[in-house]
């Protein structure tokens, strides 16, 4: 609310000398000695037959009141001051953003704690084409594919604390006397055991690193009954990897397969040699 402070002043000072009479003469009922022209005498003055004129009335108490400094109330506005239009939300706490935003579901849940250490066992298909753990010093079979030649399947399982959709499954052999390397790295998508850890799927070769060794065109050995670092990394889509790496040595034992594969795997052998 705003006042014009200079009319105020100006009607407080006017109300005041009203009622002081400021200057201010007051006229008689008759002969208004300060109107019009002075009279000449026909009449003899006017010594007071009358009660005297104490004046044109009740002194004014002066004009009305200032201008409005508000039609009421001081306003202080016109509601409360707005807190909020209720008791204060407090929500639902606020978890962070969602984990698997940005990674599409494959139908397997994570496997185990996103915060935990990643880990998995190696492991290899065997003459019976069931997966077995594998470790340092141990026989790896050497099977022949559906593609021809002749492969090892590394895979995984026990897999923990890693993404099971699309990870990478590398699988590496390398000779250990000219460090020659056969590499084989695939997509895969793990499956999900009872105890709530992933694994390669023993029906499925495609889950497995289809490691080629054979024709043996890039070893100084021969492939089967010598010693070979194996190495197998697993990564997931979120960036986590898991590293190990040791020897084992191939085998030429899958029944009836015996001399085509020592035939095959053997060092210098020339493609399109002929093998018994």
């Amino acid at each position: 609310m705003r006042v014009n402070f200079s009319r105020t002043l100006a009607l407080t000072l006017l109300s005041s000398c009203l009622a002081l009479g400021c200057g201010v003469r007051p006229a008689t009922e008759e002969g208004d000695a300060g109107v019009g022209e002075k009279d000449a005498g026909q009449t003899p003055p006017d010594a007071g037959t009358g009660t005297p004129d104490a004046g044109p009335g009740t002194p004014d108490a002066g004009p009305p009141p200032p201008a409005d400094a508000g039609t009421g109330e001081s306003d202080a506005g016109t509601e409360p001051s707005d807190a909020g239009t209720g008791t204060p939300d407090a929500g639902p706490p606020d978890a962070g953003p969602d984990p698997d935003e940005g990674y599409p579901s494959c139908g397997v849940p994570y496997l185990g704690d996103r915060e935990g250490k990643g880990d998995f066992t190696p492991t290899a298909l065997g003459p019976d084409m069931a997966a077995a753990a594998i470790q340092a010093g141990s026989t790896v079979s050497i099977i022949e594919p559906v593609q021809g030649g002749r492969v090892s399947f590394i895979g995984v399982k026990d897999v923990i604390n890693m993404d099971p959709c699309g990870a990478t499954l590398l699988g590496a052999f390398r000779d250990l006397r000219s460090n020659r390397v056969s590499v084989d790295q695939r997509t895969v998508t793990l499956q999900r055991g009872a105890d709530g850890r992933g694994a390669s799927t023993d029906s499925d070769t495609a889950s497995f690193s289809n490691v080629f060794l054979c024709p043996n065109n890039w070893s100084n050995a021969d492939i089967f009954d010598q010693e070979y670092e194996v190495t197998i990394i697993l990564s997931d889509r979120r960036g986590r990897s898991v590293y190990k790496a040791f020897n084992i040595r191939p085998a030429c034992n899958v029944p009836g397969e015996d001399k085509w594969c020592r035939c095959l795997c053997k060092q210098g052998y020339k493609l399109g040699e002929p093998c018994p």
